[in-house]
């Protein structure tokens, strides 16, 4: 007897825990996950010699945290930069955060620029806001150690980690060069790890991260589908960037990757692009003049045509109504708006408030 209750009770047990746990009334189950980000952007030092620092990273942070989220499908991106960027905030917001946030079903990716050393010795390393020359060992993070972080604190079923960390510089005799995708350990079976440049390849300033951008925005996604896989991206760096730097770059992918991983979903902003499309206008506009301010590099592109030099005015003559997009470059600073182009006329560009805006003007 005392056998057949403890029989029954083990089977009670069993399809106990076989039932899957409910969600909270109102509480919707993801079903393939969200898409998580840190990037990381360091260009003030604090220990670094005033000639280590360096001018572009917050900027190219702050651009591709805002491609991710705007563009790529991303849920969630925390951007980290300067003196935000320490270890200790970074090594935080896994332990604290993530680990509490992430879970299995989600994808994360860890974007950084910046320095890294030990790229050309077998020992590579990120170095953060606060990083100390002269304890490399305690104040960075080797790559080894900042996968195990990872593996360890954020839960994720597919990790994308993308390091630009390649500069011609040395601290203290070691020369800045960061890791390569094979310098890292590899990190589960859905993983993509690239790097901006190969071995003991020094990476141009920007030129990665403005490809990175581009590829996650559209221009990588071959198939068409909205959905940027490993295999596509990759392939878009590695033919954007040489071709950007006369070869002396190769963006270095870890040879055992997922080329199937989506790392980017564009679907919803497609679908919204395309319903706001049929609303626009079906009617063309034989002739149209844009007057810019002077600068360089102006150009006007509307629906359906190629970008034109406009410098500092021109016309443009049957095309289709609806948005146009301008572009300038005024006394070093790059300005970008749009003027709906309705009817034939004069468009009048002009700066205002360190904005640009184009009227079109009552009396043409």
């Amino acid at each position: 007897m005392r056998w057949l209750l403890r029989s029954l009770l083990a089977l009670s047990l069993f399809f106990t825990l076989s039932i899957p746990t409910a969600a909270p009334a109102g509480e919707v189950v993801p079903q393939k996950g969200r898409r998580i980000a840190i990037v990381v952007g360091v260009s003030s030092y604090d220990k670094l010699a005033p000639e280590l620092q360096l001018d572009t990273p917050r900027a190219e942070a702050a651009r591709v945290a805002a491609a991710l989220e705007q563009a790529a499908g991303f849920d969630e991106v925390r951007l980290l930069t300067d003196a935000s960027a320490t270890l200790g905030n970074i090594t935080a917001v896994m332990q604290e955060e993530l680990s509490k946030s992430v879970v299995y079903k989600d994808l994360f990716l860890f974007y950084f620029v910046g320095h890294g050393v030990g790229g050309d010795y077998g020992d590579p390393r990120l170095l953060f806001y606060d990083s100390d020359p002269e304890a490399l060992e305690t104040t960075t993070f080797a790559v080894k150690d900042l996968a195990a972080q990872l593996q360890k604190w954020v839960p994720a079923s597919r990790y994308v980690i993308v390091t630009d960390a390649a500069h011609d510089m040395a601290i203290n005799g070691l020369v800045t060069l960061g890791p390569t995708g094979n310098d890292w350990p590899v990190i589960g079976q859905q993983s993509f790890i690239i790097s901006s440049a190969g071995p003991r390849q020094a990476a141009q300033v920007g030129v990665f991260s403005k490809s990175f951008i581009e590829g996650l925005t559209g221009q990588a996604d071959t198939s068409g589908d909205g959905v940027i896989t490993g295999s596509e991206l990759n392939t878009f760096l590695i033919l954007a960037v040489p071709n950007a730097t006369a070869g002396r770059q190769l963006p270095t992918v870890q040879s055992k990757y997922d080329p199937g991983i989506e790392i980017a979903d564009r679907r919803k902003q497609l679908s919204a692009a395309s319903a706001a499309s049929s609303t626009l206008p079906t009617h063309r506009v034989d002739k149209a003049k844009f007057v810019l301010p002077s600068g360089t590099a102006q150009k006007v592109q509307c629906r359906e045509t190629e970008a034109r030099a406009c410098d500092p005015s021109c016309y443009l003559f049957d095309v289709l109504a609806g948005p146009c997009t301008v572009w300038a470059s005024i006394e070093g600073k790059e300005f970008t708006t749009s003027v709906d182009v309705v009817s034939r006329g004069l468009y009048a560009c002009a700066v205002a408030e360190d904005k640009l805006s184009c009227t079109r003007p009552a009396i043409q």
